[in-house]
């Protein structure tokens, strides 16, 4: 652990992002077609894999409201892993404005991971960043809890130039009650019907022609749901 924390993986993007909801003809159409024309993620390769995130939320909501009334600038908190087995942790702060987003990662242990579930935020000032001392003052100061569990199976393609990124999200799926980011055969909610894919177009400046041409062969008419949205839709009722 101490050898994690004195070499502090931390990572910013800042990049456009489009989301579209397409259908399993188009899904199927754009695995094919972008597989052409860009690689497929590292980490994934050709099949994919899974994405699971744990997101925090003040105390009075205030992530969950930005989100309803569409604000122009809007946070996400969230844990982030890829397998139950994993022994290290994305910690992440995905921040939109204008149009643009910004995602600040921090890796982080498996164990400190565990304690800020536990609302023990102080862990965070182990890695020393402008991160994690933003993090740890946004989250003590507004009292951030972890508020939902959500996952969903991801394709990936990607091309070094201009930033880009293009992932397919289906199966989506959700927890309200279960915190535990490492627990297996957890009973998830079903949030999104299984022939639907959310599709989102990540670049920086230009989008390349070829992906665009791609991308006018689908229908992207479908406005796609919030994964954080979806799983902290019991409040909906509440605010409206």
């Amino acid at each position: 652990m101490e050898a994690l924390r004195s070499k502090i993986n931390t990572i910013a993007v800042s990049r456009r992002e489009l989301k579209y909801l397409v259908s399993l003809v188009d899904r199927v159409y754009l695995l094919n077609a972008l597989s052409k024309i860009l690689k497929p993620d590292e980490y994934g390769g050709y099949n994919g894999y899974s994405v699971r995130s744990l997101y925090f939320d003040s105390i009075s909501n205030e992530d969950y409201i930005e989100k309803l009334v569409k604000t122009d600038e809007r946070k996400r908190v969230r844990l982030r892993i890829y397998s139950t087995r994993d022994t290290v942790v994305k910690f992440e702060i995905k921040r939109k404005s204008f149009g643009r987003e910004l995602k600040e990662t921090i890796v982080i242990s498996k164990e400190d991971a565990q304690e800020v579930i536990n609302r023990n935020y102080e862990v965070l000032l182990n890695y020393d960043s402008d991160i994690s001392e933003y993090a740890y003052d946004l989250m003590k100061t507004h009292n951030y809890r972890p508020v939902a569990l959500v996952e969903y199976d991801r394709r990936a393609f990607t091309h070094r130039d201009f930033n880009t990124r293009i992932t397919l999200d289906n199966n989506l799926r959700y927890c309200n009650f279960e915190y535990d980011l490492f627990k297996e055969n957890i009973n998830f909610i079903q949030a999104l019907p299984k022939d639907k894919t959310i599709l989102e177009v990540k670049y920086d400046r230009f989008l390349f022609s070829q992906i665009q041409d791609v991308l006018q062969s689908c229908d992207l008419s479908g406005k796609p749901p919030s994964k954080f949205g979806s799983a902290r839709g019991l409040l909906m009722k509440y605010y409206y």
